[in-house]
């Protein structure tokens, strides 16, 4: 039986696929497995790879700078295009970091790396991974560096024998799944985004060819089809981002593929006019989707029922003008003429955008072309102690100490007591400040990690610790995140399901045993830097879940007026519930006095992230200098007796 090119029931599948992803992506309820689009797509490619190779095996024209060239002519203009669009907007519309990022992943997406890019990044479905514009182009990626290697093995292979193509391409299926299920526990995100785990869904479409082409199969029934499309439609339904993935899981939509595909039928769903013109849109739609869903978060925008009617809409309407007026014309054009001709018109204009993106980098995002009160927003961010970031970056076994004249102040703590350390010392104009901070670990004794360093906060705290009684009656400030070591972070950008540090065993979520047991951490460690120090402890600063210079940033660039951001009393007390709670009875206990941070950073009601509208942050929790120079006064207060 022969095997055409085009057939109604995978243009189906293609408009299944992008509006699985694309109702995932916005969060539309009843699509929480939507990504399993990707996968769709996959396996698609792999079996019209498989034809056009193997035609051109049998036929003994294989011809690999035309294949190379169709793929090239079949994907980059519209992605070129978008990647265009997207660095002339946001010359006027992102912040130095975001526009530096853009460049970046512009850069790797037209080299076709961009999976590998994001994989050292973050994971797939992390919240912060929502920040980046071109994301959605690591599975571009992994499917060209298919094009480029499958005929080359599929070439040697028949050198061989044509014969043992099917038996090879069935053990390469069974050798990347198994190291796709595997990894997809070993190493997440390297088995999401890279292409030695991702290659057995390509593979399986090369072997429903030639399931196709061997007429002794007789499974040919139109049962196929609607078992295919069950399937396709139970994983977008009951698969989630906590689904191990792409392991033993993706077999149920990937099979589903694979049977639509071997059936031959069309249905209702996947032949109507309106599955087959999104099919025939559907590359276009899936590049310009993912922009629309980063700008919800980019700009601070309320995700409503009509908000995500809108930008759907708009997906689909972009994606047909792309695919009328760039994807198809671009096409035939390019079709019509010799290949040195076509390799020009491609690579010239690529290359030029390369260039620019390389300027973009080198020039930091061009915070040039930022009006002034914006560079001033946007620049808080970097508003931090430099002294302490010079020290702590060639900081081995000798502590960090700031100021001249004798040692008054020991300050203890994670990053939050890392912000303030500046405000300190700057208090203290005739005393020296000795810095023992680190990143990420709270003030506990005996603290473990999970992960690869698991000794790393108690390798530097205990040390110190069990020398204190050099610095007998030396007063002891301390600051913490206590509310994210008890209950995680905060930030709408990063969500962790479980804790990274414990006393006994790691725990599996934020459960009452591990608050209790961090509680009784703190209390424990707190006390004893109480016996034969006076011990000042910071309470919580405030955390507004959102980036306090970029969003007001990016609000200034897109409307030019200035946003607020802010967080009530309220809300306040009730993250920091246990914290408070601890505070209060280490204060009672220990005879530790508590430093209220609250009359300086807040109103009677409200907590800001600015003052006079520049940020007092440097992102959602940590203060910058701007900030911790307000508590100054406090600072004053305890250490100098004003």
């Amino acid at each position: 039986m022969s095997v055409t090119l085009f057939r109604a029931e995978i243009n189906g599948l293609r408009a299944i696929a992008v509006i699985s992803v694309v109702l995932f992506h916005f969060g539309v309820s009843g699509f929480s497995g939507g990504f399993v689009g990707v996968d769709i797509f996959f396996v698609i490619s792999g079996f019209l790879m498989t034809s056009i190779v193997i035609r051109g095996v049998n036929k003994n024209n294989f011809n690999f700078i035309d294949f190379y060239l169709a793929r090239a002519r079949r994907i980059i203009p519209a992605l070129f295009f978008l990647a265009v669009v997207l660095l002339v907007i946001g010359w006027f519309y992102l912040s130095p970091d975001d526009y530096f990022n853009l460049a970046k992943e512009a850069d790797r997406s037209l080299l076709f790396l961009s999976n590998n890019y994001f994989f050292k990044k973050s994971g797939y479905f992390d919240p912060s991974s929502h920040e980046r514009l071109l994301l959605h182009t690591w599975s571009l990626s992994v499917e060209w560096q298919f094009y480029i290697l499958y005929p080359i093995l599929l070439l040697f292979i028949s050198k061989f024998s044509i014969r043992l193509l099917p038996r090879a391409i069935f053990v390469l299926f069974a050798l990347s799944f198994f190291y796709s299920v595997y990894k997809s526990y070993a190493d997440p995100s390297y088995a999401f985004y890279m292409l030695p785990s991702r290659a057995w869904e390509m593979f399986l479409g090369g072997l429903v060819y030639y399931a196709i082409t061997y007429e002794r199969y007789k499974l040919r029934k139109e049962w196929c089809g609607y078992l295919g499309l069950f399937s396709i439609a139970l994983s977008i339904l009951i698969y989630s981002p906590a689904t191990v993935w792409p392991g033993v899981a993706a077999l149920l939509p990937t099979i589903g593929t694979a049977l639509i595909i071997y059936s031959g039928k069309d249905t209702f769903i996947t032949s109507n006019f309106f599955s087959q013109k999104l099919g025939d849109w559907s590359y276009s739609i899936y590049l310009w989707h993912w922009p629309l869903v980063v700008a919800i978060l980019l700009f601070d925008i309320e995700q409503t029922i009509v908000v995500n009617v809108i930008l759907i809409s708009l997906s689909v309407i972009l994606g047909a003008l792309s695919y009328f007026y760039i994807e198809n014309p671009t096409r035939k054009y390019l079709t019509s003429n010799n290949r040195f001709f076509v390799f020009l018109l491609i690579l010239i204009p690529l290359v030029a955008v390369l260039g620019a993106a390389k300027m973009i980098r080198y020039n930091k995002g061009v915070i040039d072309r930022l009006p002034d009160e914006v560079f001033a927003v946007f620049n808080q961010a970097n508003n931090k102690f430099d002294e302490m970031k010079r020290c702590q970056a060639t900081r081995d076994n000798s502590d960090c100490v700031y100021g001249d004249g004798d040692l008054d102040v020991i300050v203890v703590g994670d990053s939050h007591a890392m912000a303030i350390i500046g405000s300190v010392a700057s208090t203290l104009e005739e005393s020296r400040v000795l810095d023992w901070t680190q990143s990420g670990c709270p003030t506990i004794n005996n603290i473990k990690a999970t992960g690869s360093k698991p000794s790393r906060c108690n390798d530097f705290l205990s040390p110190r610790l069990n020398k204190l009684s050099e610095y007998s009656d030396m007063p002891i400030l301390v600051a913490n995140r206590f509310s994210a070591h008890f209950l995680g972070p905060n930030e709408k950008t990063e969500i962790v399901e479980s804790p990274g540090l414990y006393l006994t065993q790691p725990y599996h979520g934020f459960s009452a045993p591990y608050i209790d047991e961090m509680y009784s951490g703190y209390v424990e460690t707190l006390c004893a830097l109480a016996e034969n120090n006076a011990v000042y402890v910071l309470k919580p600063i405030p955390e507004l879940k959102l980036n306090i210079p970029n969003m007001m940033g990016r609000a200034l660039l897109v409307s030019g007026e200035q946003k607020r951001i802010s967080i009530s009393l309220a809300e306040y007390e009730e993250r920091n519930q246990v914290a408070l709670r601890l505070l209060d009875e280490v204060a009672s206990r220990c005879n530790i006095t508590l430093l209220d941070p609250i009359p300086y950073l807040c109103d009677g009601e409200r907590c800001y992230g600015d003052i006079d509208g520049l940020p007092i942050f440097y992102d959602d929790d940590h203060l910058n200098m701007r900030g911790s120079d307000l508590l100054k006064p406090l600072f004053k207060k305890v250490f100098l007796k004003e």
